[in-house]
């Protein structure tokens, strides 16, 4: 009886342990997402030139990229835009060529599909009547993050498998304003509040049996975050001539309050040698911060008559992320230092217009690194790019962008290898007075 309970225990221990391992494991692509990095665009123009907007900014999607470009506003305008995403996640078990861990071949047979279509924009600006320059003010909210994510993985061997799920955003509400200095300099500011919810759940199921002992268990783990936070960002705009223009950002850090709520319910089955049920309950509802770090950008846009050539740079040092009021505060932010690193993401876009037909053609690319130290990485995230737009009765446009995206991960801890594709489309329409 004693060697049977200790066989139980043992048992229910490991797989324990499993569950809570592989969650972990998995929480590296889900807390880092909600809070580092992260890019998804706003507007369909500028999504369709690969989010190289710094310089270039001339709409309400300045409140986002550059508050200088504000200024280039001359006429008020209402704008608002849609978004669609489409997430495909495959995996597949490791198979190890050789002796190097990089060395693997994967057959993904397994995965999940994700879909769903969010408002992403809605923004007003107001130009000021002036007797030389621009002063222009605006007001908007923007969906700059999104936490839609899903993943699905079985072992053949044995059956068991998880399904992590992840949904939410975070939502920008902005008041800028931008100004002239000079005839071919325009500088810009907004502040921002930031709101949103991510709503995670990770289930795994298992089962054992030896011919002594049998059971199936049952893991469940569900958190809902709840961000809110503020920063400012403030930007420059310098044309030197008529082909040229040169633009710079800088964001302030931003510290997010999360309230969160959790529960974790783990239920095991016996059917042999007894039949009986455990289950495990656990929940919490604790409240903590995390500060961001400064953000600079800089872009630079060519501009030949009908022809437009940007391209962006941002650079962010997420080791400079730091936990507060958290239990475990000082282990976290240990943990900061050994796992992330400095991020340099960079865009590229062109746009062609055909002046006769009031239609304009886009295209572009970008790189948004993963912000991790880590040896899972087998493929960074990035971005190709494809857009039009329409000029109506010259008061009104309207913008379509379709991007392309996908990285890869491989998890040598247990032999996973994760794919993901993501299928974007941006609708964005603006009318002007």
């Amino acid at each position: 009886m004693i060697r049977r309970l200790v066989s139980i225990v043992a048992v229910v221990f490991y797989f324990l342990m499993f569950s809570f391992f592989v969650a972990n494991s998995q929480e590296l692509g889900v807390v880092d997402e909600a809070t580092a990095g992260n890019f998804f665009g706003v507007g369909a123009r500028a999504m369709g030139m690969g989010g190289a907007h710094i310089a270039v900014a001339s709409d309400a999607t300045a409140l986002v990229y550059n508050p200088a470009g504000l200024a280039r506003v001359k006429r008020i305008e209402f704008s608002g835009g849609l978004t669609h995403q489409r997430l495909r996640n495959k995996t597949g078990g490791l198979t190890f060529v050789g002796i190097q861990p990089q060395s693997t071949a994967v057959n993904f047979n397994d995965g999940r599909l994700q879909s769903n279509t969010r408002l992403s924009s809605a923004n007003i600006v107001l130009p000021v009547p002036t007797y030389r320059g621009s002063l222009v003010f605006a007001f908007g909210v923007n969906r700059i993050k999104s936490f839609d994510r899903a993943m699905k993985f079985t072992f053949a061997q044995d059956g068991s498998g998880g399904i992590e799920s992840e949904s939410g955003g975070l939502y920008m509400w902005s008041f800028g304003t931008a100004v002239d200095i000079s005839p071919n300099v325009s500088v810009g500011g907004a502040f921002n509040f930031f709101s949103g919810t991510d709503n995670y759940s990770w289930l795994y199921e298992d089962s054992y049996d030896d011919g002594y002992l049998s059971f199936k268990y049952k893991y469940d783990d569900t958190i809902k975050d709840r961000y809110s936070g503020f920063n400012f960002k403030f930007g420059v705009r310098v044309q030197p001539n008529k082909f040229l223009i040169v633009g710079g950002t800088i964001d302030s850090p931003v510290t997010y309050t999360i309230r969160e709520d959790w529960t974790q319910t783990t239920d095991t089955v016996f059917y042999y040698p007894e039949a009986y049920w455990i289950q495990y309950y656990d929940s919490d509802n604790p409240e903590y911060k995390i500060s961001l770090p400064f953000s600079l950008g800089i872009g630079i846009a060519l501009n030949f008559s009908n022809l437009l050539l940007a391209g962006d740079v941002h650079y962010a040092d997420w080791t400079q992320m730091e936990y507060k009021r958290l239990w475990d505060m000082a282990e976290a932010n240990r943990n900061i230092k050994d796992s992330y690193t400095d991020v340099l993401r960079w865009h590229v876009g062109a746009e062609y217009l055909f002046p006769g037909i009031g239609t304009t053609l886009r295209a572009g690319y970008y790189q948004n690194p993963l912000p991790y130290k880590s040896t899972w990485i087998k493929k960074d995230r990035d971005g190709i790019t494809f857009g039009i737009g329409f000029l109506i009765d010259q008061v009104m446009t309207v913008d379509l962008a379709w991007v392309h995206g996908s990285w890869e991960l491989n998890d040598f801890n247990i032999e996973l290898a994760e794919k993901y594709t993501t299928n974007k489309i941006f609708l964005t329409t603006a009318y002007h007075f």
